[in-house]
């Protein structure tokens, strides 16, 4: 991931920042903070202009997470039931969630928001309980406008600490890919010695 964004600037910037958020919105396990941090981070570089990235960023979760309240109005029920989906979330929690809809409906998919585990899970059954796509979509874009700006600002305004971070990481990598080795050369003369000793062998 760090490779990747390492190499971005222009309209590829863009075009990988929206991807990366518009899959994110459909639940697809990917990082959705560090993709805001790092879109912030390239707007300090200058590799990206700031106003532009923004829009990019909330036009990407937007329509991803969109994208997944309209496939829990129409699969919502079947999609839930889904083993896979039960093993993540299971039914206890799913009824927990539908309960706090009944009573906190908007509150609900606002805080949501801010809650990376729930996100997926909690706009599907928005949409399978049949809450109202206007009110969903306005409270949820109010939401994202908060979250973009804290966390993308986050990466624009600490960019030269991300910067030092970064290099830090380069210099941690080469450490544990060398101590790897090590280890491994260790346990292969470890084996031969001990292959040596057993009678037979």
């Amino acid at each position: 991931m760090d490779l990747l964004f390492s190499e971005l600037s222009g309209h590829l910037a863009y075009l990988i920042i929206f991807l990366l958020l518009f899959l994110c919105g459909l639940g697809i396990p990917l990082p959705e903070e560090l993709t805001l941090l790092m879109a912030g981070y390239l707007s300090y570089e200058g590799s990206v202009k700031l106003e532009f990235m923004w829009v990019i960023c909330v036009l990407g979760i937007t329509l991803g997470d969109s994208m997944l309240f309209l496939i829990g109005k129409k699969w919502g029920t079947k999609v839930a039931a889904h083993p896979r989906i039960v093993k993540l979330l299971h039914l206890e929690r799913q009824e927990k969630i539908k309960n706090h809809f009944k009573k906190h409906g908007a509150k609900t998919i606002f805080f949501v928001r801010f809650m990376s585990g729930l996100r997926g899970a909690a706009h599907m059954l928005a949409g399978s309980m049949g809450f109202p796509f206007w009110k969903y979509l306005l409270t949820n874009f109010f939401a994202i406008l908060i979250h973009v700006t804290l966390v993308a600002g986050l990466g624009y305004v600490f960019g030269n600490h991300i910067a030092v971070v970064r290099h830090h990481m380069d210099v941690v990598k080469h450490v544990l890919i060398l101590a790897i080795v090590v280890v491994i050369i260790g346990l292969i003369l470890k084996y031969s010695y001990f292959a040596k000793k057993i009678p037979g062998s």
